[in-house]
């Protein structure tokens, strides 16, 4: 039975707040008016996911818990994964693979390169970037089919069904 697999890279963080780390940069105003669209159009969404796996990242957080909002998941539900805040392609690959069977459609929510990494890596079919070279623009959602167990997800053996950016659906 296939799974459904969502990839969304936080929404835009704030460069110029000052804060003594990376994983503390929080939301910006563009980022605090962008995740609330793309998570209520994400919500009218078929077969909307009920699962959301997320880096614990201050951006990565406070994307989670807007999304989660919109899709009526309570946010002591949200499973927050160390291992997906500046992720190698090899551990999101894992963290994939440790899924449960009957999670059948997982919102995962983190950080780039590494979602476009896996975004690549899963998928038979060629993405086009931006202008800029990136896929997983801030606070973009990749619809995946995955046609096999999590267990055994494999590299390009997956179905890409949408990749949207705020730009492009807001």
């Amino acid at each position: 039975m296939s799974h459904l697999l969502y990839l969304l890279r936080h929404a835009k963080s704030d460069w110029k707040r000052e804060v003594a780390t990376d994983f503390e940069r929080p939301l910006s105003k563009r980022g605090l008016s962008n995740a609330p669209k793309m998570a209520a159009w994400l919500a009218k969404q078929a077969n909307m996911p009920v699962t959301i796996i997320s880096s614990p990242a201050l951006r990565a957080y406070q994307t989670a818990s807007i999304f989660a909002h919109a899709l009526d998941i309570p946010t002591q539900d949200i499973h927050f994964d160390n291992r997906i805040y500046d992720a190698s392609l090899d551990i999101l690959l894992a963290v994939i693979k440790a899924l449960p069977e009957q999670e059948k459609s997982v919102l995962l929510i983190g950080h780039n390169p590494g979602l476009d990494f896996l975004l690549q890596a899963l998928c038979r079919q060629q993405t086009k970037p931006r202008a800029d070279g990136k896929l997983m623009t801030t606070c973009a959602v990749a619809k995946i089919a995955v046609e096999s167990r999590w267990q055994d997800i494999a590299k390009k053996h997956c179905m890409l069904y949408s990749l949207s950016r705020p730009r492009e659906v807001l």
